[in-house]
């Protein structure tokens, strides 16, 4: 574990290697709990907003906000840890999220709730901000990829729990909302578990500004395009790609049976992911990532009338195309600690908002300016300008 400050703001510092263990899988344990909850809101929020008669403007709206929570979070969170300690925030994120779920159903308003989802998204994203930095810093140098890939797989399991439990207990009435804010307040035990091996943030946000936060686009660039272009793929694409798949001819089964296998290859490749990003260039395996995103994209307007052909790379994108948060999360706690490790995770979860609150419009957009595989040109063209980011960036990315 990389050298940190002497403790002054928040004096605990797990040196111990059972310490940063149970931290390390408090911090696991407590976001993938939240996961669940998250995760059955987010559906019910859409079919409740239809069910409300909002527009699909309307309803992309409330989307959004929670889209640009994400952004303005990743640049603000690390100053609300002078204040608070890491698990502190957590559980306040904790707390403010499932008191918003029971506050939703009491106020069936379609701009009410667009306020409330920006609130809810904030919590959220402390929640992430907080988890990951606790994890990259809990680690050992030589696992932390490791380390990533196991969080990635119980945070994925989290996120299908969600939709599978909604499905049971229906949308109507108060019960999805009581359901999802009693299995968000489970995360906290966790948290409360290891609240003194947390990791040692001294100095979050000092004698900084809020522009520092951005800087690091500049200073990272490869690191944080990586991010936003993964946001891209994940929020926009994979929201569009039943759409795409419906409009070329599919079935409605086997246009989910698309989705759930961009989601299984996701989950599957993880840990194989975080260990070889252990071992290898991060440079060149992000570098990999985008290319196989890139062909991939290019690809699927011509695999449309081919059903195993298709099923076999949505797999391997889907599976593939985590390197690019997997990669570009290990290798900013490989460069920091501390208080610039929050900050540069601050800059990464804004990267990922910045892509997943421009993809759903541009990607749509450009499904409808070239039926219906214009979505899959623009990704294409993407991934291959973050692979030319990467060919002339100097050596260190």
């Amino acid at each position: 574990m990389e050298a940190m400050p002497p403790a002054t703001g928040d004096p605990v510092a797990p040196e111990a290697p059972s310490g940063r263990a149970r931290g390390m899988i408090a911090a696991i344990a407590a976001v993938s709990i939240f996961a669940f909850g998250l995760s059955l809101s987010l559906p019910l929020f859409s079919i409740l907003l239809e069910r409300m008669g909002a527009s699909g403007v309307a309803i992309g709206l409330n989307t959004a906000a929670a889209a640009v929570a994400v952004v303005l979070g990743g640049a603000a969170l690390p100053f609300a840890l002078q204040r608070v300690s890491l698990p502190g925030l957590m559980a306040l994120g904790i707390a403010v999220m499932a008191s918003l779920l029971l506050i939703f159903p009491l106020v069936p308003n379609i701009w009410v709730w667009m306020g409330l989802r920006f609130v809810f998204g904030f919590a959220a994203v402390a929640l992430f901000f907080c988890s990951e930095i606790w994890i990259v810093s809990a680690a050992p140098p030589g696992k932390r990829g490791l380390a990533i890939g196991v969080y990635g797989v119980f945070l994925s399991i989290g996120f299908f729990a969600g939709p599978a439990l909604l499905k049971l207990i229906g949308t109507a009435g108060y019960t999805p909302f009581v359901a999802g804010a009693a299995i968000s307040l489970l995360a906290a035990p966790p948290v409360l578990f290891a609240w003194r091996d947390r990791p040692n943030l001294a100095g979050t946000g000092d004698g900084a500004s809020l522009g520092d936060v951005f800087r690091f686009f500049r200073a990272d660039p490869a690191i944080l395009w990586a991010v936003s272009l993964f946001g891209t793929i994940e929020m926009g694409a994979m929201g569009l790609f039943p759409v795409w798949a419906l409009r070329t001819g599919v079935d409605e089964q086997a246009a989910l049976t698309l989705v759930a296998l961009i989601a299984a290859g996701n989950v599957v490749m993880q840990i194989p992911m975080g260990w070889v990003g252990d071992r290898l260039d991060r440079r060149r395996l992000l570098g990999f990532c985008a290319l196989v995103s890139c062909a991939a994209a290019a690809l699927f307007p011509a695999l449309a009338g081919s059903t195993w052909a298709l099923w076999v790379t949505t797999a391997i994108w889907g599976g593939l195309v985590v390197g690019l948060y997997t990669f570009a999360l290990n290798e900013l706690g490989s460069r920091y600690s501390g208080a610039e490790l929050a900050r540069a995770t601050g800059a990464l979860m804004s990267a990922y908002g910045l892509g997943a609150l421009l993809a759903p419009p541009l990607l749509g957009a450009a499904m409808d300016m070239v039926p219906p595989h214009g979505m899959f040109f623009l990704l294409a063209a993407a991934s291959a300008a973050y692979v030319a980011l990467l060919a002339l960036r100097p050596r260190r990315i």
